[in-house]
């Protein structure tokens, strides 16, 4: 081990390793990882800028004879919801090396890892896992050790053929302008819990302004995926053709799909459309054709978007994606829990990016 690895755990020839530090190995093995279940497998790419923004990130691997035998990766952040505010420590990743998936290794030593993981943590905590729907190993995973599910997370989707620039969308670059948007994106979220900013301004910020009104806003991230499994066999028979279909393949193409992740949401009442308008500016100016965000199904966010009809095609391909958001708040009251459980949940795409 390095001066930077801490020991959690040695058991025989198993051992449970924690480093904070990003590495270029690291990097490339989350480039190579397959995501997902077996009838919904992608692959991210391009992954060090989204491993390097990380909020407090804490890799933990397990080493099977001094080899690399799967990785659980957790973030760290403060959150409020109304007037609480509470730590949150959240399983980013977990993953087994292919060569190590028949040993049966990843399930034991992950319960341990979020075991030991939760003693460290000072005061109390939520621990939160995302777990997609069809993943019912990972849901009877995190349930074991005290994860509840909260909410269901909508996968959004969002594209145009033919993005169009506004001349109301403008770059927010300075303090007194973000100051402006941190207030906008604590009153449309006054009423979700587990919200936080920490995010915004890791990368560019736009807004669509009106007589010198923000009346929408929205980061970006870009991201490169390539999928593998979308769900059935025809909607994997449509994976095949989408290559060979000239605008379709703009929208969706499985094999290198880029995209924008939408994050840090907001829009005044009655202003869906300039927000799609918003969304269409940042399609073009990115030179791209489609773009994702992810919301509580509760939200009035989703709720109100998926109203206004303007998603477009891509959306239709993103219904798959719904996750269970897994939540244990065992050190918390009852009466919290009840208050976190009633609210839509705030989600930074940065999480699922």
């Amino acid at each position: 081990m390095t001066l930077q690895e801490e020991l959690l755990l040695q058991n025989g020839n198993k051992k449970l390793v924690l480093y904070r530090d990003l590495r270029d190995s690291t990097v490339q093995l989350f480039d190579e990882v397959l995501w997902g279940t077996g009838d919904n497998q992608y692959q991210h790419k391009d992954s060090r800028r989204r491993l390097e923004i990380l909020d407090n990130p804490n890799f933990v691997e397990l080493r099977y004879e001094d080899k690399l035998a799967a990785m659980c990766l957790f973030i760290n952040r403060r959150v409020v919801t109304g007037a609480m505010n509470h730590n949150y420590f959240a399983v980013r990743y977990l993953f087994s090396v292919p060569e190590y998936r028949d040993k049966n290794l990843t399930g034991k030593y992950a319960l341990m890892t979020m075991k030991i993981m939760q003693e460290r943590q000072a005061g109390p905590t939520l621990f939160v896992g995302v777990v997609e729907h069809r993943n019912k190993r990972s849901f009877k995973l995190v349930k074991s050790v005290g994860y509840e599910k909260f909410s269901i997370i909508k996968t959004v989707g969002f594209s145009r053929f033919f993005p169009k620039k506004s001349s109301n969308v403008k770059e927010v670059n300075t303090a007194v302008e973000q100051g402006k948007v941190r207030e906008l994106l604590s009153e449309f979220y006054k009423d979700y819990s587990m919200v936080h900013f920490d995010s915004i301004f890791k990368e560019p910020y736009f807004v669509f302004e009106k007589d010198g009104e923000f009346l929408a806003g929205a980061q970006v991230q870009k991201a490169h995926w390539v999928v593998k499994n979308i769900g059935g066999k025809w909607t994997n028979l449509l994976l095949e053709l989408i290559p060979y279909i000239p605008f379709l393949r703009n929208i969706f193409n499985p094999s290198k799909f880029r995209f924008l992740g939408l994050d840090g949401i907001f829009f005044r009442e009655g202003c869906e459309k300039e927000a799609l308008k918003l969304f269409s500016h940042l399609l073009k100016i990115h030179k791209h054709h489609s773009a994702m965000f992810w919301a509580d199904e509760r939200s009035p966010l989703y709720k109100n978007l998926v109203k206004s009809r303007g998603l477009g095609l891509l959306n239709r391909f993103t219904n798959e994606g719904d996750s269970f958001m897994m939540v244990n708040a065992s050190h918390l009251s009852e009466a919290e829990k009840e208050i976190l459980k009633s609210k839509p949940a705030y989600h930074s795409a940065f999480d699922f990016l």
